[in-house]
């Protein structure tokens, strides 16, 4: 009789777990794959959310493009009849910032020459249909990619510039960022770091369970009989309940032993190694995303940092005057100059949004501080 190979250990490859750019390719259905499970925007809200520390730099960019909102010195009319231009800006910037482009329904009025947008969900978006210089004519909707059978069936939409507009007829205008060998969709500015950021959730679970665990293995018991697998397990139990999680530190176990010699052994585990070394792990993870990010200081994305509005005023005023001029505006500059197009086509201005006052705020509050 063969024997069978087993092996009670496993081989990781780290080169397989790193990012590299998106697989795209044409699903049976219609549809151009966003990645090979068509779920990369799905998965990047999932690390998102588990990443504290990617998740405030993104809302911090999003406020930041913002800004104190859309200039309201003459009317510009809004996007339709639900939503204001201030909202729609907030809307493409949050997207534009999360997936590398936005993208917005255009619908023609019944005067037959205005158009209402529709702000539509980037991550819901697949590319449809091409024409033979590779633009995409049709795009398709779903509320949910991982279900596209029977009535989650996606809604295929026409691609805005390729006909006529009809009144009524709703049309998707699609914008993403141009970066080499990506065709189809965009990635984030930030894809590069999603290893660390996926990392940085971890990080957080295994904090999570560490508390929960009682920072175990901190204490080794040798027990000197082996009893039946229930027993054990019911020991097992009873020490778990009793000391692990944050409410189990600094209680006392008592143990029995026979004599002398056949007693139990407690061995008290040391793990401050680990801990310095998690500390490290997440010092570099940090580094890394916002890095990605082009951030200019820490502080700016409403993470403690090096500076603090007392004592480095100037240090945070000429960080975030770099990070505005190199970063945020030129985001918020490809927002309004798409909008703008349709602003100027209903009889209006175009868009200027007004500046934080994040300089003056702070230089009144260095001059509080020294007084």
């Amino acid at each position: 009789m063969e024997k069978k190979n087993t092996k009670n250990y496993s081989v990781i490859k780290l080169s397989d777990m790193v990012k590299t750019y998106p697989h795209f390719s044409r699903s049976i259905r219609g549809w151009i794959n966003y990645d090979r499970d068509n779920l990369l925007p799905q998965r990047i809200i999932e690390l998102n959310n588990e990443s504290a520390v990617n998740k405030a730099i993104i809302e911090n960019k999003v406020t930041y493009i913002c800004g104190n909102g859309i200039d309201d010195s003459s009317y510009n009319g809004q996007p339709n009849l639900n939503c204001s231009w201030g909202d729609m800006v907030e809307r493409l910037a949050r997207d534009y910032v999360t997936f590398g482009g936005f993208c917005f329904q255009v619908i023609r009025n019944e005067d037959g020459t205005s158009v209402s947008l529709y702000h539509t969900d980037f991550s819901k978006v697949r590319v449809g249909n091409l024409n033979d210089y590779g633009v995409p004519q049709t795009y398709f909707i779903s509320n949910d990619w991982r279900r596209t059978a029977g009535k989650h069936a996606p809604i295929e939409i026409k691609a805005y510039g390729c006909e006529e507009m009809g009144k009524g007829q709703a049309y998707l205008y699609y914008y993403k960022d141009y970066e080499p060998s990506l065709d189809h969709y965009p990635v984030p500015q930030y894809y590069s770091a999603l290893n660390y950021i996926e990392a940085d959730g971890l990080l957080g679970k295994f904090y999570r369970n560490s508390i929960n665990n009682g920072f175990v293995p901190s204490t080794i018991i040798t027990m000197p009989s082996n009893p039946a697998d229930d027993e054990k397990a019911h020991f097992q139990q009873d020490i778990e309940s009793s000391f692990a999680g944050a409410n189990g530190a600094n209680s006392i176990v008592v143990l029995w032993g026979e004599s002398q010699e056949v007693k139990p052994v407690v061995t008290s585990y040391s793990a401050s190694n680990n801990a310095d070394l998690y500390n490290n792990v997440d010092s570099i993870i940090f580094q890394k995303i916002i890095s990605a990010h082009r951030l200019t200081s820490p502080t700016l994305a409403g993470i403690s940092g090096s500076g603090n509005l007392s004592g480095n005023a100037n240090e945070i005023i000429n960080s975030y005057i770099l990070y505005n001029q190199t970063v945020i505006r030129q985001l918020r500059r490809r927002i309004l100059d798409t909008l703008d197009v349709f602003a100027i086509n209903n009889g209006y201005h175009r868009l200027e949004i007004n500046d934080l006052d994040i300089v003056e705020k702070i230089k009144e509050s260095n001059l509080q501080t020294e007084e």
